[in-house]
């Protein structure tokens, strides 16, 4: 007989099988599929230029194999990082690793001297703003119409100065 598991049972499991690594050539057919789901679009070329662009902030939640999340960190002219995009599989939301991605561009960001990072979230995407704001981005702006739908963006920030590095040096 095949053992239920419990939900913290679960996310253990899953926590357990996770790996942020780069983003490789064979993970493109899994993003451009995420970021349809999660955005409704796909632009593929975009994804293109976000990895010749951003290659070193470019992050994938590998699952087994499986591109369960990424997250793409870059650089603002002003020198403060700024998260492009980040999506996470349907099948694995609430589990924890959108934290990890973002906790990992963290890392990226802090290595390379940023010491704040903004987004831009839909002022209507209720879970990504709670988790931002559980993770203590704050609400610094408005840019009504951003998206293509007219649709505003709220701009969130994140002092990182203080966090401590996920891995030694």
């Amino acid at each position: 007989m095949k053992k239920h598991l419990s939900p913290y049972e679960a996310f253990q499991k899953i926590m357990g099988m996770l790996c942020i690594r780069k983003f490789m050539d064979e993970d493109f057919p899994q993003i451009v599929r995420l970021e349809y789901e999660a955005f409704g679009q796909q632009n593929a070329p975009l994804y293109v230029q976000m990895y010749r662009t951003c290659a070193d902030g470019f992050f994938v939640a590998d699952i087994d194999g499986v591109a369960a999340g990424y997250v793409v960190a870059t650089f603002a002219d002003d020198g403060e990082g700024r998260i492009l995009s980040i999506a996470v599989d349907d099948r694995f939301r609430r589990k924890g690793i959108a934290k990890a991605l973002l906790k990992s561009a963290f890392d990226f960001y802090r290595r390379n001297g940023v010491m704040s990072v903004r987004l831009e979230v839909r002022t209507g995407n209720v879970a990504a703003r709670e988790l931002y704001q559980r993770l203590g981005f704050f609400i610094v702006g408005l840019i009504p119409g951003y998206y293509n739908d007219g649709d505003a963006a709220l701009i969130l920030r994140k002092d990182i100065s203080q966090l401590p590095f996920l891995t030694p040096l």
